[in-house]
This record gives structure tokens, sequence and C-alpha cells, in this order.
């Protein structure tokens, strides 16, 4: 068995990397904190099986991820779990983990550290979404049952047994946790906000020129960019975007909604845009490259996270609302308990989640006093320096330091 003079951790998700920057956001803060770190995620097409990533040893697994209804699901999940168990297994065998992370979904994920843990590995389990009130907001109601709920939440909390440390985004989050029966004093919260490294104002000053020569010339025609990027789920309230837009043209001629990303409701938000006459208002930009989003975001004359009101969202942020933060733009928000309870009404525009018309009434207020959004944005950012990675990277290494 090899010896390394660097401890080892593994961290097992079912996604991609480097992809997925909050994986990658981890893995690196790891790195950088003197562990050797191997990640064990899913293999993209064109993807190598086996790849250091900024040295981060990359383990792809022949497993591809599709939307699609539950049994798609708990097939995906299942065969990642088999196949992640053995590579971990294989791994741990040559050379010991010191710990093992593992980010959900699905929460059984974590027992594929059975073995290293007999062995005497850490686990730290990391509980991206309470999964119950997810599968809730994804699946027929049919699936939402009595039955089907306690089981999740059964597996829910062996989980969270299992594990030796665990790690959530929210106040919230950990709460209901507990509520179900978890010990508050395993479950530490560290919010979930993008890295320092890619979304900081100061590292786009390259696209400033362009960047004010188009704001310049489309504030002198009228335009005003209302934008929103991310997965395209009814959940995330993409209808109530394009009905608050086709509401506020009167009083705001120029608007125009841009929005980028993928998912299966896509035809569904172009054809009511088509439906309601603001086909030529609403553009749709695809999946796009990186700093093509973020030159999107500062263009945006007001961000837009609409989610839905569910069990799910009342108890989480979205990665776009700090993105947002982060790049100093103005934002106009469903009013949701985790959100509200996190920025203050000084600092952001709220709206009752699927009320087109206040989130209208929002829009139209931002365009005629873009000063008073401006100091918003201000005070949202005097709060989002408090949550910065550098400071929530403290808490979540904390989690590897020996009790």
């Amino acid at each position: 068995m090899s010896t390394s003079p660097r401890p080892r951790v593994a961290i097992v998700r079912h996604s991609f990397y480097p992809s997925e920057l909050n994986v990658k956001r981890e893995a690196e803060a790891l790195r950088d904190a003197g562990y050797d770190v191997d990640v064990i995620c899913l293999r993209g097409q064109g993807e190598a099986g086996r790849e250091d990533v900024e040295g981060i040893h990359v383990h792809r697994l022949p497993v591809g991820h599709k939307r699609g209804k539950i049994l798609r699901y708990l097939w995906e999940y299942n065969a990642f779990f088999v196949l992640a168990a053995a590579k971990l297994g294989a791994l741990h065998s040559r050379s010991r983990f010191a710990a093992v992370q593992v980010n959900t979904m699905p929460d059984y994920l974590v027992f594929v550290a059975l073995y290293p843990k007999l062995t005497g590995a850490r686990v730290v389990l990391h509980l991206h979404e309470p999964v119950p009130e997810l599968f809730g907001t994804m699946f027929p109601s049919r699936w939402y049952t009595r039955p089907f709920l306690w089981t999740l939440a059964r597996v829910e909390q062996a989980s969270i047994r299992f594990a030796d440390r665990a790690i959530t985004v929210t106040d919230q989050m950990r709460d209901n946790f507990v509520r179900r029966g978890a010990d508050p004093r395993k479950i530490a919260v560290v919010v979930n906000v993008p890295d320092d490294r890619y979304f900081r104002i100061e590292r786009y000053e390259h696209l400033r020129a362009k960047v004010d020569g188009i704001k310049q010339e489309e504030s002198a025609r009228g335009v005003f960019r209302v934008l929103t990027h991310g997965s395209i789920e009814e959940r995330y309230g993409f209808d109530t975007i394009v009905r608050a837009v086709a509401l506020a043209k009167e009083e705001v001629p120029g608007i125009q909604f841009r929005f980028m990303g993928s998912g299966d409701h896509l035809e569904q938000v172009l054809a009511l845009a088509k439906e309601l006459g603001i086909g030529d208002r609403v553009h749709y930009l695809g999946f796009v490259p990186f700093e093509q989003m973020v030159e999107e975001i500062l263009l945006a004359d007001v961000c837009v996270v609409a989610q839905e009101r569910n069990p799910y969202s009342v108890l989480v942020h979205t990665n776009k609302m700090f993105e947002y933060m982060a790049l100093q733009r103005p934002v106009i928000m469903s009013r949701l308990d985790a959100v509200a309870a996190y920025m203050t009404g000084d600092s952001a525009l709220y709206f009752d989640s699927g009320n087109h018309q206040e989130l209208a009434a929002r829009l139209i207020e931002v365009a005629r006093d873009p000063r008073a959004a401006q100091v918003r944005v201000e005070r949202a950012n005097d709060l989002y320096r408090e949550h910065r990675w550098e400071n929530e990277k403290r808490q979540y290494l904390d989690r590897y330091r020996p009790a």
C-alpha cells in the first residue's frame, strides 16, 4: 500500500467534473489546504475516464445523465452507486483515504463509503437538497404519497446518522433535517456561494469597454434588459417572467427578456411568449460559454429569480441569486423563506411567487428609478461580502479538522 505525505480525501458526486463549479470549488479548497483529492463522478460524452485536472485526480464512471421519469433517475442513481462503491473501494485499498465526502443527491449515495469508514476514514455528507421536498416538485403527484415521503425521510435520516459530519446550505435546511430527527451538532451550514475566482466583478475588467459601449447604445434606444439563467423548468418561474414582461411593455416600451440554459420547459416558454404577442421581445440564447454568460449578466438592467413557492423552494437559495449579487446586478426575487431570511428588503426587490402582476410592477420600478436599484445593489454587496467563498471556505474546511 502506497503512502502519501498529504492526507487523501475522496469526493463522490453524481455529476460532472470540472463543469460543476460547486464541486470544483470544494475540491480545490481541499487541495490548497494540503489534501490530495480524488473526485469520483459521471462521465460525459468525449470525456476521459481518468484525468488530472489542476491537481485533482478525476475518475469518471461510465454512467450518463438524462432528465426523465423517476424510474430513469433510480436506474441512474443505482448504477452510479454500484460503480462508485467499487471505484472508491479500489482506490482506498491502494492508498487509504483520511476522509470521504459524498454530495447528494441521492442521500443513500453516502453508503458507498462503508468500506473506507470501517477502515478508519471520516465520512462527510454534503446535503445539497432536501430530497423528499425536491422529489415532490419534480415528479407527478402519484409519487408524492405519505408512504413514499416517509421512505425518503427515513433514508435521509439514516444517511445523516451514518456520516460522521454533515454540511448543508441554509439554516432552514438544517432546521428541516433536525425536525425529522437529525442531531443538530452534526450539521454545519456552509452557504452555497459561487467561487470568488470566477464570480468577482474585477475579474472581468477586460469586458468593461465592450459592456459600457453596448449599454450606452441600448440606453439611447430605450432598451431595458431583463435576464435570468439556469435550468429551464416550470418550477423556476420562466412563465411568470414572460407574463410580467408582456404586462410591463406598455410602461417600458424597450423591455426585452433574455435567458440562457437548458431544460424541459423551453418550448412552453417560447410558445407562451408567442401567444402573448411578445415573441420578438423574448430571446433564448441557448447554453452559452461561461464568459458569454457573465457578459450577459453584466449587460442586464435587472436580473430575476422567479422560483415558484413549494416545499422545496422555501428551504433553499439558488446559485444564480448569489452570482447576480457577486457581479453587482439589481435583483428581483420571489419572496421565499430562506431567501428573505438572508436578504433584507432594502437589498433586493421582492414579489410574491407566481404573481406576474407584482413582478411587472417591480420591473417598471427598476426601469423608472435605476438609481434606487443601484443603492440596493450596494447594500446587497455589503451583505454578500460577509458570505463570500473565502469566508464560507473556513467553515467548510472545519468539517475536515479533528474533533
